[in-house]
């Protein structure tokens, strides 16, 4: 029986192989890069800037490990939160604290559909689920890691994962933790990349949040980005463990107070100008001064004449309002509701204002080899812990985990057959008090289909989830719906085989076109 196109078009669209999905970031150099297509051609992807908020309603008391919930769990929630974030205008979220052991489906989906890439801390603040500052030779074991690679499971699957970030803030000033630290954030961070290798159909991106230390900060950035002890070759070993992308947790320009060059911001250009790695704000947001007028938005971090020739946007502390006065929005924690704080119509008011460079991923020049200079490292921070560049073994149990796998039983998806809430139960209001109509907006290009030669893994909702730039220079269908918590590459096309129908139809659609 011959088939005509229409009917294969038909069947190819209802293929559960052929999920609607954001198309994964990558890297490259010092930037992130965004298909523009599946075919994820060079000449037509753009370079991405993060705009985005932290996230964590709660704050650290949101994370329960014994619980079945958490800030990603409740599908009525996040699709609530997603509107606001699309009023905001922002495209990417970092949430710190996450259970592994929960189903994320469906938010994730939510924020899939919604536009929203997400980074994520690996660790929590819990015992045994970080490592130590004060102690990271007795925390860095297999109990710590069989976390660690249960949640990179978990997460691995969904195409609107940006990163992970290896640790928060775990190097600082404190006693000697700037000297014992250093060379088990690298361990960690290769352990990491070892399993994403070895069980993800695609390369995620793994990072590190580094504290608001202007005398820490650069020495971390030189010992965390390098990977070749003479600068002209990539050690293996080195490139295995550095950092894909860095994140600096800045707090230095003040509203009404600070300007480009008291802040500091004069000073970040140069300091930095030698990254190979993309460098975003991990947080920023100073409050000295409220409500928040945010001028380091458009003056600062994105402007042309500013830093957006270097970095790649940033992530505002924080989304919900907390004890320490953070927050963009209130909620309500009796009934769920959300009124928006004036500093989110300041932010959302310099969003509008942006006006970024649009950069082919053709023109980013491809530098990525850095030396590891130790005596640069020191000359930054004497007492900074390089060691000779060596990093800790890895303990028998946990190479056995990267090479076996942890059998974890929740490993997320992207749902083939879940339609996005088209309501939500909750009131969302403005700044003034007065009830806002909102509307969830689903933009076509958030639907395109995988990477070309890659397989994004898809699941059921009833299912059991198991340039020649320079750094230097100046650079839809629509539905309608009625305490600070610090804790804690380039894309790898995996050809994959189709099967069964899918394999059918596939061919014969290109016989047939």
């Amino acid at each position: 029986m011959k088939l005509s196109k229409s009917v294969l078009l038909s069947l190819l669209a209802i293929s559960p192989s052929m999920v609607s999905a954001m198309l994964p970031i990558h890297v490259k150099s010092f930037r992130f890069i965004k298909p523009s297509s599946p075919e994820n051609e060079a000449g037509e992807n753009e370079i991405f800037y993060v705009k985005g908020v932290d996230y964590q309603p709660g704050g650290s008391s949101a994370y329960d490990a014994d619980s079945n919930s958490d800030v990603l769990s409740d599908a009525d929630q996040c699709a609530r939160d997603a509107f606001v974030f699309q009023q905001l205008g922002i495209n990417t979220l970092r949430v710190y604290s996450l259970n592994p052991d929960v189903n994320h489906d469906k938010c994730m989906t939510i924020l899939n559909d919604a536009g929203i890439y997400v980074i994520l801390d690996v660790n929590s603040g819990n015992y045994g689920e970080n490592l130590n500052r004060a102690d990271p030779s007795g925390t860095y074991n297999g109990q710590y890691l069989t976390r660690v690679f249960k949640f990179i499971d978990a997460f691995k699957n969904y195409p609107n994962v940006l990163g992970f970030f290896s640790g928060n803030e775990v190097i600082n000033d404190e006693s000697n933790y700037a000297s014992i630290d250093p060379p088990y954030i690298r361990a960690v961070q290769r352990d990491m990349k070892q399993y994403i290798a070895k069980h993800s159909n695609r390369t995620i991106p793994v990072g590190y949040s580094a504290a608001d230390n202007t005398d820490l900060r650069l020495a971390t950035f030189r010992y965390l980005q390098c990977n070749s002890m003479d600068g002209k070759n990539v050690n293996d070993a080195l490139e295995e463990s550095k950092s894909d992308f860095f994140g600096l947790n800045s707090y230095e320009w003040c509203s009404g107070t600070s300007d480009w060059t008291s802040s500091g911001y004069d000073k970040l250009n140069s300091t930095f100008s030698d990254a190979v790695i993309p460098l975003i704000f991990s947080e920023y947001g100073c409050n000295k001064n409220t409500p928040r007028t945010f001028d380091e938005v458009t003056d600062g971090l994105y402007s042309n004449d500013g830093l957006a020739g270097l970095f790649s946007g940033g992530l505002v502390y924080e989304f919900a309002e907390e004890a320490n006065n953070y927050g963009l929005v209130e909620v309500d924690d009796s009934d769920g509701s959300i009124q928006y704080k004036k500093d989110f119509d300041n932010l959302k008011s310099r969003y509008n204002k942006l006006d970024l460079p649009t950069t082919k991923e053709s023109d980013v020049k491809n530098n990525t080899i850095y030396k590891c200079d130790a005596s640069k490292i020191s000359s930054a921070y004497s007492d900074f812990g390089s060691k000779n560049f060596t990093i800790p073994d890895q303990p028998s149990d946990v190479a056995k985990m990267i090479k076996y796998g942890v059998n974890g039983t929740n490993t997320g998806s992207i749902l083939s057959d879940y339609t996005v809430p088209t309501s939500f139960n909750y009131t969302i209001k403005d700044s003034n008090g007065d009830e806002v109509s909102a509307t969830l907006t689903y933009a076509s290009s958030n639907l395109v289909n995988n990477l070309k030669g890659v397989s994004t893994a898809v699941a059921s909702s009833t299912s059991t989830t198991s340039s020649s730039e320079s750094k230097t220079s100046s650079a839809s269908s629509t539905t309608s719906s009625s305490s600070k918590s610090k804790g804690a590459a380039e894309m790898v096309n995996v050809p994959f085989v189709q099967t069964g129908l899918m394999a059918l139809i596939t061919g014969l659609l290109s016989a047939l076109i």
